[in-house]
Protein backbone atom coordinates (compact mmCIF):
# COMPACT_ATOMS: atom_id res chain seq x y z
CA UNK A 1 0.00 0.00 0.00
CA UNK A 2 1.87 3.33 -0.89
CA UNK A 3 1.83 6.26 1.23
CA UNK A 4 0.08 9.12 0.66
CA UNK A 5 1.56 12.24 -0.05
CA UNK A 6 2.22 14.64 2.15
CA UNK A 7 0.36 17.80 2.44
CA UNK A 8 2.18 20.84 0.72
CA UNK A 9 1.75 24.58 0.60
CA UNK A 10 3.80 26.83 -1.53
CA UNK A 11 3.82 30.49 -1.59
CA UNK A 12 4.56 32.33 -4.14
CA UNK A 13 6.41 35.38 -4.87
CA UNK A 14 6.31 36.14 -0.93
CA UNK A 15 8.54 38.42 1.08
CA UNK A 16 10.73 36.95 3.15
CA UNK A 17 12.84 37.59 6.01
CA UNK A 18 14.91 34.19 6.26
CA UNK A 19 17.43 34.94 9.04
CA UNK A 20 18.83 31.92 7.11
CA UNK A 21 23.04 32.00 6.80
CA UNK A 22 23.03 32.93 3.90
CA UNK A 23 20.07 36.26 3.76
CA UNK A 24 20.45 37.13 7.74
CA UNK A 25 17.52 39.55 8.29
CA UNK A 26 17.69 41.57 4.68
CA UNK A 27 14.54 40.65 3.07
CA UNK A 28 14.28 39.22 -0.74
CA UNK A 29 11.39 37.70 -2.39
CA UNK A 30 11.15 33.91 -2.85
CA UNK A 31 9.13 30.97 -3.44
CA UNK A 32 8.18 28.93 0.11
CA UNK A 33 7.45 25.47 0.30
CA UNK A 34 6.52 23.25 2.48
CA UNK A 35 5.79 19.88 2.73
CA UNK A 36 4.18 17.86 5.79
CA UNK A 37 5.90 19.62 8.89
CA UNK A 38 8.94 21.10 7.18
CA UNK A 39 10.32 23.47 5.03
CA UNK A 40 11.41 22.09 1.57
CA UNK A 41 12.39 25.25 -0.29
CA UNK A 42 13.07 28.99 0.03
CA UNK A 43 13.81 30.01 -3.47
CA UNK A 44 14.97 33.07 -4.13
CA UNK A 45 12.83 34.37 -7.17
CA UNK A 46 15.87 36.24 -8.82
CA UNK A 47 17.45 32.76 -9.72
CA UNK A 48 16.94 30.00 -10.93
CA UNK A 49 15.35 26.38 -9.93
CA UNK A 50 12.01 27.62 -8.14
CA UNK A 51 10.15 24.56 -6.95
CA UNK A 52 7.23 23.50 -8.87
CA UNK A 53 3.94 22.65 -7.33
CA UNK A 54 2.71 18.86 -7.29
CA UNK A 55 -0.81 18.06 -7.98
CA UNK A 56 -2.87 18.39 -5.36
CA UNK A 57 -0.37 21.86 -3.55
CA UNK A 58 -1.91 24.58 -2.31
CA UNK A 59 -0.78 27.56 -3.78
CA UNK A 60 -0.80 30.96 -2.20
CA UNK A 61 -0.04 34.23 -3.99
CA UNK A 62 2.17 35.74 -1.69
CA UNK A 63 3.21 39.02 -3.12
CA UNK A 64 1.31 40.77 -0.87
CA UNK A 65 2.72 38.43 2.43
CA UNK A 66 5.34 39.47 4.66
CA UNK A 67 7.13 35.27 5.84
CA UNK A 68 9.73 35.38 9.13
CA UNK A 69 10.60 32.36 11.06
CA UNK A 70 8.78 32.61 14.59
CA UNK A 71 10.08 33.93 17.22
CA UNK A 72 11.43 32.70 20.29
CA UNK A 73 10.55 33.38 23.78
CA UNK A 74 14.00 32.47 25.04
CA UNK A 75 12.56 32.77 28.99
CA UNK A 76 9.16 33.48 30.59
CA UNK A 77 7.20 32.05 33.39
CA UNK A 78 3.55 30.81 32.81
CA UNK A 79 2.62 30.82 36.10
CA UNK A 80 2.30 34.77 36.27
CA UNK A 81 -0.65 35.05 33.55
CA UNK A 82 -2.59 34.66 37.07
CA UNK A 83 -0.83 37.89 38.28
CA UNK A 84 -1.45 40.20 35.57
CA UNK A 85 -1.51 44.04 36.18
CA UNK A 86 -1.06 43.03 39.93
CA UNK A 87 2.39 44.98 40.87
CA UNK A 88 3.15 48.74 39.60
CA UNK A 89 7.08 48.91 38.95
CA UNK A 90 9.19 47.50 41.52
CA UNK A 91 12.74 45.96 42.60
CA UNK A 92 12.29 42.57 42.10
CA UNK A 93 13.21 41.63 46.03
CA UNK A 94 10.07 43.72 46.66
CA UNK A 95 8.25 42.15 43.44
CA UNK A 96 8.64 38.92 44.29
CA UNK A 97 6.54 38.72 47.86
CA UNK A 98 3.39 38.99 45.91
CA UNK A 99 4.24 37.40 42.61
CA UNK A 100 6.39 34.36 44.30
CA UNK A 101 5.03 34.76 47.83
CA UNK A 102 7.27 32.99 50.57
CA UNK A 103 5.05 31.98 52.92
CA UNK A 104 3.83 29.77 50.01
CA UNK A 105 0.48 29.76 48.21
CA UNK A 106 -2.62 27.17 47.77
CA UNK A 107 -2.25 24.68 45.76
CA UNK A 108 -3.41 25.78 41.22
CA UNK A 109 -6.05 23.43 40.58
CA UNK A 110 -5.33 20.80 37.69
CA UNK A 111 -7.94 22.84 35.44
CA UNK A 112 -6.58 26.54 35.98
CA UNK A 113 -2.94 25.22 35.59
CA UNK A 114 -4.52 24.05 31.98
CA UNK A 115 -6.26 27.01 30.90
CA UNK A 116 -3.30 29.83 32.30
CA UNK A 117 -1.06 27.51 30.31
CA UNK A 118 -3.53 28.08 27.14
CA UNK A 119 -3.64 31.73 27.88
CA UNK A 120 0.36 31.86 27.75
CA UNK A 121 0.30 30.00 24.35
CA UNK A 122 -2.50 31.86 22.72
CA UNK A 123 -0.77 35.72 23.83
CA UNK A 124 2.70 34.29 23.00
CA UNK A 125 1.19 32.89 19.06
CA UNK A 126 -0.49 36.40 18.50
CA UNK A 127 2.48 38.01 19.52
CA UNK A 128 4.74 36.29 16.71
CA UNK A 129 6.47 33.31 19.33
CA UNK A 130 6.19 30.01 17.87
CA UNK A 131 8.50 28.89 20.65
CA UNK A 132 8.97 29.51 23.84
CA UNK A 133 11.15 28.44 26.97
CA UNK A 134 8.85 28.46 30.31
CA UNK A 135 10.51 28.48 33.31
CA UNK A 136 7.49 27.12 34.75
CA UNK A 137 7.93 26.33 37.91
CA UNK A 138 4.83 26.16 40.18
CA UNK A 139 3.34 27.05 44.15
CA UNK A 140 3.82 25.92 46.25
CA UNK A 141 5.58 23.00 44.35
CA UNK A 142 5.57 21.12 40.99
CA UNK A 143 3.80 17.92 40.71
CA UNK A 144 3.73 15.38 37.73
CA UNK A 145 0.21 16.35 37.29
CA UNK A 146 1.07 19.66 37.41
CA UNK A 147 3.64 19.62 34.50
CA UNK A 148 1.52 17.40 32.86
CA UNK A 149 -1.17 20.13 32.23
CA UNK A 150 1.36 22.46 31.27
CA UNK A 151 2.54 19.94 28.84
CA UNK A 152 -1.31 19.42 27.33
CA UNK A 153 -2.36 23.08 27.16
CA UNK A 154 1.13 23.99 24.94
CA UNK A 155 0.21 20.39 22.64
CA UNK A 156 -3.50 21.63 22.45
CA UNK A 157 -2.57 25.03 20.98
CA UNK A 158 -0.10 24.05 19.09
CA UNK A 159 2.86 25.61 20.46
CA UNK A 160 6.76 24.71 20.15
CA UNK A 161 8.00 24.39 24.26
CA UNK A 162 10.49 23.68 26.88
CA UNK A 163 9.32 23.59 30.11
CA UNK A 164 11.39 23.43 33.10
CA UNK A 165 11.34 21.75 36.16
CA UNK A 166 12.30 24.63 38.64
CA UNK A 167 14.70 23.96 42.29
CA UNK A 168 15.26 25.59 45.02
CA UNK A 169 16.78 24.80 48.15
CA UNK A 170 18.51 28.04 50.20
CA UNK A 171 16.29 29.71 52.22
CA UNK A 172 14.54 32.92 51.04
CA UNK A 173 16.32 34.95 53.66
CA UNK A 174 19.51 33.53 53.12
CA UNK A 175 18.97 34.82 49.25
CA UNK A 176 18.96 38.48 50.30
CA UNK A 177 22.29 40.72 51.32
CA UNK A 178 22.03 42.14 54.70
CA UNK A 179 18.76 39.85 55.96
CA UNK A 180 20.12 39.32 59.51
CA UNK A 181 20.34 42.55 59.85
CA UNK A 182 17.07 44.29 58.66
CA UNK A 183 14.10 41.42 58.87
CA UNK A 184 12.81 40.25 62.49
CA UNK A 185 14.57 37.32 64.13
CA UNK A 186 10.78 35.06 64.05
CA UNK A 187 11.39 35.82 60.46
CA UNK A 188 14.49 34.40 59.86
CA UNK A 189 13.59 31.24 61.84
CA UNK A 190 10.57 30.56 60.27
CA UNK A 191 12.27 31.20 56.73
CA UNK A 192 14.90 28.65 57.60
CA UNK A 193 12.81 26.27 59.37
CA UNK A 194 10.44 26.00 56.41
CA UNK A 195 12.92 24.94 54.40
CA UNK A 196 13.99 20.94 53.99
CA UNK A 197 17.69 19.57 54.13
CA UNK A 198 19.24 20.22 50.84
CA UNK A 199 19.71 16.40 50.51
CA UNK A 200 15.74 15.90 50.66
CA UNK A 201 15.13 18.84 48.44
CA UNK A 202 17.72 17.23 45.74
CA UNK A 203 15.78 13.52 45.81
CA UNK A 204 12.46 15.49 45.25
CA UNK A 205 13.20 17.23 42.54
CA UNK A 206 14.84 15.00 39.90
CA UNK A 207 12.57 12.16 40.67
CA UNK A 208 10.21 14.66 39.48
CA UNK A 209 12.29 15.54 36.78
CA UNK A 210 12.58 11.63 35.24
CA UNK A 211 9.06 11.39 35.88
CA UNK A 212 8.27 14.80 33.41
CA UNK A 213 10.91 13.77 31.18
CA UNK A 214 8.77 11.06 30.71
CA UNK A 215 5.52 12.52 30.87
CA UNK A 216 7.02 14.91 27.87
CA UNK A 217 7.76 12.31 25.43
CA UNK A 218 4.79 11.60 23.92
CA UNK A 219 4.67 15.05 22.51
CA UNK A 220 6.77 15.62 19.31
CA UNK A 221 7.23 19.88 20.17
CA UNK A 222 7.42 19.56 24.23
CA UNK A 223 10.66 19.44 25.81
CA UNK A 224 12.16 18.83 29.33
CA UNK A 225 14.90 20.97 30.88
CA UNK A 226 16.22 21.59 34.51
CA UNK A 227 15.97 24.61 36.11
CA UNK A 228 18.30 25.20 39.21
CA UNK A 229 16.76 28.89 39.74
CA UNK A 230 19.97 31.02 40.12
CA UNK A 231 23.35 30.31 41.88
CA UNK A 232 21.79 32.02 44.77
CA UNK A 233 18.90 30.51 45.13
CA UNK A 234 20.46 26.79 45.05
CA UNK A 235 23.46 24.88 46.77
CA UNK A 236 26.72 24.50 44.85
CA UNK A 237 26.03 20.76 44.77
CA UNK A 238 22.25 21.11 43.50
CA UNK A 239 23.84 23.32 40.84
CA UNK A 240 26.21 20.99 39.40
CA UNK A 241 23.80 17.93 39.66
CA UNK A 242 21.76 19.30 37.68
CA UNK A 243 24.11 20.69 35.40
CA UNK A 244 25.36 16.84 35.06
CA UNK A 245 21.79 15.66 34.34
CA UNK A 246 21.23 18.39 31.84
CA UNK A 247 24.54 17.16 30.04
CA UNK A 248 23.57 13.63 30.26
CA UNK A 249 19.88 14.25 29.25
CA UNK A 250 20.79 16.74 26.12
CA UNK A 251 18.85 18.83 28.15
CA UNK A 252 18.77 22.89 28.64
CA UNK A 253 20.33 23.91 31.92
CA UNK A 254 18.58 27.30 32.84
CA UNK A 255 19.07 29.98 35.38
CA UNK A 256 18.91 33.56 36.34
CA UNK A 257 21.90 35.22 36.33
CA UNK A 258 22.71 38.19 38.00
CA UNK A 259 19.53 40.45 37.57
CA UNK A 260 19.64 43.05 39.99
CA UNK A 261 22.38 44.87 42.25
CA UNK A 262 21.18 42.82 45.28
CA UNK A 263 22.04 40.24 43.67
CA UNK A 264 25.90 41.06 42.99
CA UNK A 265 25.97 42.36 46.34
CA UNK A 266 24.83 38.75 47.73
CA UNK A 267 27.66 36.90 45.37
CA UNK A 268 30.40 39.17 46.82
CA UNK A 269 29.86 37.69 50.48
CA UNK A 270 28.93 34.10 49.11
CA UNK A 271 31.92 34.31 46.92
CA UNK A 272 35.04 35.82 48.45
CA UNK A 273 37.22 36.84 45.32
CA UNK A 274 35.52 35.76 42.52
CA UNK A 275 31.91 36.36 40.67
CA UNK A 276 29.07 34.20 40.46
CA UNK A 277 30.38 33.93 36.73
CA UNK A 278 33.29 32.98 37.57
CA UNK A 279 32.06 30.31 41.05
CA UNK A 280 29.86 28.62 37.66
CA UNK A 281 32.98 28.29 35.56
CA UNK A 282 35.18 26.57 38.69
CA UNK A 283 32.05 24.13 39.30
CA UNK A 284 32.01 23.36 35.35
CA UNK A 285 28.71 24.50 34.91
CA UNK A 286 29.22 26.94 32.02
CA UNK A 287 28.38 25.38 28.61
CA UNK A 288 26.66 25.38 25.49
CA UNK A 289 23.68 24.37 26.52
CA UNK A 290 23.53 26.83 29.73
CA UNK A 291 20.80 29.82 29.23
CA UNK A 292 20.92 32.24 31.68
CA UNK A 293 17.99 34.79 31.88
CA UNK A 294 19.23 38.26 32.46
CA UNK A 295 22.74 39.02 32.96
CA UNK A 296 22.63 42.67 33.96
CA UNK A 297 25.48 42.66 36.73
CA UNK A 298 28.53 41.34 34.39
CA UNK A 299 32.38 42.09 34.58
CA UNK A 300 34.36 41.93 31.57
CA UNK A 301 35.53 38.58 32.80
CA UNK A 302 32.48 37.15 32.73
CA UNK A 303 31.66 37.87 29.08
CA UNK A 304 34.72 36.41 28.44
CA UNK A 305 33.65 32.83 29.98
CA UNK A 306 30.31 33.04 28.43
CA UNK A 307 31.46 33.91 25.38
CA UNK A 308 33.85 31.03 25.56
CA UNK A 309 31.68 28.54 27.46
CA UNK A 310 29.38 28.76 24.62
CA UNK A 311 26.13 30.28 26.96
CA UNK A 312 23.38 31.91 26.03
CA UNK A 313 21.98 34.89 27.69
CA UNK A 314 18.16 35.58 27.82
CA UNK A 315 18.11 39.44 27.32
CA UNK A 316 14.80 40.53 28.70
CA UNK A 317 14.34 44.19 28.57
CA UNK A 318 11.03 45.16 29.35
CA UNK A 319 10.92 43.23 33.16
CA UNK A 320 14.14 44.91 33.39
CA UNK A 321 12.54 48.22 33.09
CA UNK A 322 9.44 47.24 35.38
CA UNK A 323 11.57 46.00 38.01
CA UNK A 324 14.06 48.73 38.12
CA UNK A 325 17.06 45.82 36.97
CA UNK A 326 19.10 47.76 35.13
CA UNK A 327 20.94 47.47 31.81
CA UNK A 328 22.15 44.43 29.97
CA UNK A 329 25.70 45.34 28.24
CA UNK A 330 24.25 44.68 25.10
CA UNK A 331 27.51 45.78 22.71
CA UNK A 332 29.76 44.52 25.24
CA UNK A 333 28.59 41.32 25.43
CA UNK A 334 28.47 41.38 20.78
CA UNK A 335 31.68 42.04 21.03
CA UNK A 336 32.75 39.57 23.46
CA UNK A 337 30.92 37.18 21.37
CA UNK A 338 28.17 36.44 23.65
CA UNK A 339 24.72 34.46 22.48
CA UNK A 340 22.02 36.73 23.23
CA UNK A 341 18.35 36.17 23.03
CA UNK A 342 15.31 37.14 24.13
CA UNK A 343 12.93 36.82 26.44
CA UNK A 344 9.44 38.53 27.14
CA UNK A 345 9.67 37.38 30.83
CA UNK A 346 6.66 36.95 32.79
CA UNK A 347 3.19 38.42 32.58
CA UNK A 348 3.08 39.82 36.08
CA UNK A 349 6.85 42.01 35.48
CA UNK A 350 6.11 42.44 31.86
CA UNK A 351 2.98 42.39 31.45
CA UNK A 352 2.74 40.83 28.27
CA UNK A 353 4.23 37.83 26.65
CA UNK A 354 4.46 39.63 23.59
CA UNK A 355 7.77 39.04 21.78
CA UNK A 356 7.42 41.42 19.30
CA UNK A 357 7.28 44.57 21.83
CA UNK A 358 10.60 42.77 22.98
CA UNK A 359 11.71 43.43 19.54
CA UNK A 360 11.28 46.57 19.50
CA UNK A 361 12.17 47.56 23.16
CA UNK A 362 15.70 45.82 22.37
CA UNK A 363 16.45 47.41 19.40
CA UNK A 364 15.51 50.81 21.64
CA UNK A 365 16.28 50.35 25.49
CA UNK A 366 20.35 50.97 24.57
CA UNK A 367 20.48 53.89 22.61
CA UNK A 368 20.53 55.76 25.95
CA UNK A 369 23.63 54.60 27.82
CA UNK A 370 25.97 55.12 24.91
CA UNK A 371 26.48 58.01 23.02
CA UNK A 372 28.42 56.69 20.18
CA UNK A 373 25.34 55.35 18.21
CA UNK A 374 27.43 53.26 16.04
CA UNK A 375 27.15 51.00 19.20
CA UNK A 376 23.53 50.91 19.29
CA UNK A 377 21.49 47.57 18.73
CA UNK A 378 21.20 46.89 14.92
CA UNK A 379 18.12 45.58 13.79
CA UNK A 380 19.77 42.22 12.07
CA UNK A 381 21.45 41.79 15.53
CA UNK A 382 17.68 41.96 17.30
CA UNK A 383 16.14 39.71 15.08
CA UNK A 384 18.73 37.14 15.25
CA UNK A 385 18.54 37.17 19.03
CA UNK A 386 14.58 36.90 18.91
CA UNK A 387 14.92 33.83 16.63
CA UNK A 388 18.48 31.57 15.72
CA UNK A 389 19.73 32.34 19.51
CA UNK A 390 16.74 32.19 21.06
CA UNK A 391 16.16 28.46 19.26
CA UNK A 392 19.56 27.60 20.64
CA UNK A 393 18.48 28.96 23.91
CA UNK A 394 14.98 27.09 24.35
CA UNK A 395 16.74 23.77 22.81
CA UNK A 396 15.20 23.79 19.24
CA UNK A 397 18.26 24.94 16.70
CA UNK A 398 17.70 21.42 15.36
CA UNK A 399 13.83 22.32 14.36
CA UNK A 400 13.62 25.70 14.21
CA UNK A 401 15.01 29.51 14.22
CA UNK A 402 14.93 30.30 10.84
CA UNK A 403 13.29 29.81 7.18
CA UNK A 404 15.68 27.01 6.16
CA UNK A 405 14.85 23.96 4.01
CA UNK A 406 14.69 20.77 6.46
CA UNK A 407 13.62 22.71 9.66
CA UNK A 408 10.41 22.84 10.50
CA UNK A 409 7.75 25.00 9.11
CA UNK A 410 7.53 27.62 12.12
CA UNK A 411 6.32 30.63 10.11
CA UNK A 412 5.16 33.81 10.68
CA UNK A 413 2.39 35.13 7.97
CA UNK A 414 2.31 38.68 7.79
CA UNK A 415 -0.47 40.80 5.63
CA UNK A 416 1.32 43.93 4.49
CA UNK A 417 -1.44 45.99 3.95
CA UNK A 418 -3.96 44.84 6.79
CA UNK A 419 -2.56 47.55 8.71
CA UNK A 420 -0.07 50.65 8.38
CA UNK A 421 2.53 49.25 9.61
CA UNK A 422 4.37 48.28 6.30
CA UNK A 423 3.08 51.37 4.64
CA UNK A 424 5.09 52.90 2.78
CA UNK A 425 7.05 49.36 2.50
CA UNK A 426 10.64 51.16 2.46
CA UNK A 427 12.24 48.12 4.71
CA UNK A 428 10.48 45.32 6.21
CA UNK A 429 13.28 44.21 8.84
CA UNK A 430 13.11 47.42 10.05
CA UNK A 431 9.38 47.96 10.08
CA UNK A 432 8.70 44.54 11.85
CA UNK A 433 11.06 45.95 14.34
CA UNK A 434 9.81 49.33 15.30
CA UNK A 435 6.09 49.43 13.55
CA UNK A 436 4.34 46.09 13.71
CA UNK A 437 2.73 44.87 16.66
CA UNK A 438 0.99 41.82 15.82
CA UNK A 439 -1.99 43.27 14.16
CA UNK A 440 -0.34 42.35 10.65
CA UNK A 441 -0.51 38.75 11.36
CA UNK A 442 -2.59 36.49 9.47
CA UNK A 443 -1.22 33.48 10.15
CA UNK A 444 0.90 31.48 12.66
CA UNK A 445 2.47 28.34 11.43
CA UNK A 446 3.91 25.76 13.77
CA UNK A 447 5.25 22.58 12.28
CA UNK A 448 3.93 22.82 9.55
CA UNK A 449 0.28 23.18 10.41
CA UNK A 450 -1.66 26.64 11.17
CA UNK A 451 -2.67 27.08 13.91
CA UNK A 452 -3.58 30.90 14.61
CA UNK A 453 -5.37 32.59 11.49
CA UNK A 454 -6.75 35.97 11.51
CA UNK A 455 -5.94 36.49 15.60
CA UNK A 456 -7.71 33.34 16.53
CA UNK A 457 -6.87 29.60 16.90
CA UNK A 458 -7.35 27.06 14.26
CA UNK A 459 -6.92 24.65 17.13
CA UNK A 460 -9.24 25.22 20.17
CA UNK A 461 -12.31 27.11 21.49
CA UNK A 462 -10.62 30.00 22.69
CA UNK A 463 -13.59 32.28 23.31
CA UNK A 464 -14.62 29.04 25.57
CA UNK A 465 -11.45 28.42 27.40
CA UNK A 466 -10.61 32.30 27.92
CA UNK A 467 -14.28 32.55 29.53
CA UNK A 468 -13.41 29.87 31.52
CA UNK A 469 -10.03 30.87 32.62
CA UNK A 470 -11.41 34.41 33.65
CA UNK A 471 -13.90 32.61 35.90
CA UNK A 472 -11.47 30.10 37.62
CA UNK A 473 -8.62 32.89 38.24
CA UNK A 474 -11.13 35.18 39.66
CA UNK A 475 -12.11 32.68 42.03
CA UNK A 476 -8.41 31.57 43.02
CA UNK A 477 -7.21 35.05 43.35
CA UNK A 478 -9.94 36.30 45.38
CA UNK A 479 -9.15 33.79 47.76
CA UNK A 480 -5.28 34.61 47.81
CA UNK A 481 -4.39 37.68 46.68
CA UNK A 482 -5.63 40.03 49.61
CA UNK A 483 -2.88 37.96 52.30
CA UNK A 484 -0.48 38.42 49.40
CA UNK A 485 -1.02 41.71 49.27
CA UNK A 486 -0.55 41.90 53.34
CA UNK A 487 2.35 39.63 53.32
CA UNK A 488 4.37 42.10 50.82
CA UNK A 489 3.15 45.42 52.80
CA UNK A 490 4.10 43.70 55.84
CA UNK A 491 7.73 42.84 54.92
CA UNK A 492 8.23 45.77 52.07
CA UNK A 493 10.07 48.45 54.45
CA UNK A 494 13.01 45.60 55.84
CA UNK A 495 13.23 44.53 51.73
CA UNK A 496 13.86 48.44 50.91
CA UNK A 497 16.31 49.22 53.54
CA UNK A 498 18.06 46.07 52.24
CA UNK A 499 17.15 47.45 48.83
CA UNK A 500 18.78 50.95 49.29
CA UNK A 501 21.92 49.46 51.05
CA UNK A 502 23.09 47.67 48.44
CA UNK A 503 22.91 50.15 46.11
CA UNK A 504 24.57 52.86 48.17
CA UNK A 505 28.53 53.67 47.62
CA UNK A 506 29.29 51.63 50.76
CA UNK A 507 26.98 49.05 49.41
Amino acid sequence: MRTPPLPQTLWRNALVIALDEAHGATPFRADVLVEGADIRAVADVSLPGRPVPSPGTTVVDASGLLLTPGLVNAHTHSWEILLRGTSAPLPLEVWTLLSYPPTGVAPVPSRLVHLRTVVAALESLRGGATTLLDDTGELPGQTPAGIAEVFRAYDATGIRATCTGTGIDVPIVDRLPFADEVLPAEVLAASRDSMPPSAVVQEAFFAFSAEARMLARPYPRIRYALSPSAPQRVTDEFLVRAADQAREHGEVLHTHLLETKLQQTLARGRYPGRTIVEHLDALGVLGPNLTAAHGIWLTPHDLELLAASGATVAHNPISNLKLGSGTLPWRAMHDAGVRVALGSDGASSNDTMRMLDVLKQTALAHTLGDPDYRRWPLVSEVLHAGTVAGARAAGWSDRTGSLTPGLAADIVVYDLAATTAFTPLNDAAQQLVFAENGASIAEVWVDGRCVLRGGRSTLVDEDALLAEFRAEASAYLEAQLPEWRRLQESLEPAIREAYLRAWSPAG
